[in-house]
């Protein structure tokens, strides 16, 4: 109902007339708050969604009235804007093997089906997709792989690239993220993560009742597998209460995930933080934050996200901000 709700006792006791003013404020805030996210958030964490959005409407639209025989992508993450081209323009998709050699996903892959087995080449050229162009080399590796001319295009595109493509959906300026290999490169060694809603689901608020059904959960709770860091973070901060400390690290032990430190919200302040828990939560991890050198946050909640940036004036990324 609410986009910054109160506490959930609250809600629980507050009359009809309470609750509907409340929901007006809180209306009125989200609108507030829509204005401040491009400035509070991460302006440059570009999420999947927007990359197939992009690739859609800046680079689709430069390719029309080309003469294609086919699609390459580049693995891995050039695989998806290049799979959604060749689905969009009812091409057949290429790839790479790890020795440079050309292979179709088509009738003797496992992964096309019968679906190309019958497509005649309309003796085109071939179009090589790439999610970013940053320095270029990649690129340019390619191209000298690749034997026949062919259109080179990607989805974002770096100015001072060594290889400019053919086509490319709009420039992108470092420093950038991309929510599909962030977890996956070495931009998390400098990173601080929250732990519920990245690392796993969020507690349903039902179960924080009950602390012998939220030990159990926390225990049990698979893992964000797409979020799990593939090397070490800097460390986790999360508004858990200390006293959950022992249940918390052997979790993170089980599932392999490695981190510098651990901070944890003192068990003694839970009351002050079930009060005003987006507030007393931001301020609690802007404060690690701002103390440590991390180069950014990684923050499951919108209005914890903000506030943490208002307060650290450093890098906040919350991963469902823009397509959540």
């Amino acid at each position: 109902m609410t986009y910054d709700p109160p506490n959930w006792q609250w809600c629980q006791g507050a009359s009809e007339e309470e609750r509907k003013k409340f929901k007006s404020q809180c209306e009125a805030r989200q609108r507030t708050l829509a204005k401040e996210r491009d400035t509070y958030l991460a302006g440059e964490y570009i999420t999947t969604a927007q990359l197939i959005r992009d690739c859609k409407n800046l680079l689709l639209p430069q390719l029309s009235g080309l003469k294609i025989k086919g699609v390459v992508g580049i693995p891995r993450s050039g695989m998806l804007p290049a799979t959604m081209v060749a689905m969009w323009l009812n091409l057949p998709l290429y790839s790479l093997d790890s020795s440079g050699k050309l292979f179709m996903l088509s009738g003797t892959s496992s992964f096309g089906g019968g679906r190309m087995t019958d497509f005649i080449s309309n003796n085109g050229r071939l179009l090589v997709v790439d999610d970013t162009i940053y320095s270029g080399t990649a690129m340019k590796d390619i191209k000298n792989k690749i034997l026949e001319d062919a259109f080179y295009c990607c989805v974002y595109f770096r100015n001072k690239s060594k290889f400019k493509p053919d086509f490319f959906g709009k420039e992108l300026s470092p420093p950038h993220l991309l929510e599909w290999n962030l977890f996956n490169s070495t931009y998390i060694q400098d990173a601080l993560l929250d732990f519920d809603g990245i690392l796993s689901p969020n507690v349903p608020h039902d179960i924080c009742l009950d602390e012998e059904k939220y030990i159990k959960y926390i225990t049990d709770v698979k893992p964000l597998s797409h979020r799990i860091p593939k090397g070490k973070c800097k460390g986790i901060v999360t508004a858990r209460l200390e006293k959950y400390r022992e249940v918390t690290e052997r979790w993170l032990d089980k599932h392999k995930i490695e981190y510098g430190f651990l901070k944890m919200f003192p068990t003694e302040r839970e009351q002050e933080r079930d009060k005003n828990h987006i507030e007393e939560a931001s301020t609690f991890k802007a404060k690690i934050f701002s103390q440590s050198d991390a180069k950014f946050f990684i923050e499951s909640e919108v209005a914890e996200a903000i506030r943490i940036r208002k307060k650290s004036g450093k890098l906040v990324i919350c991963p469902d901000e823009k397509d959540g």
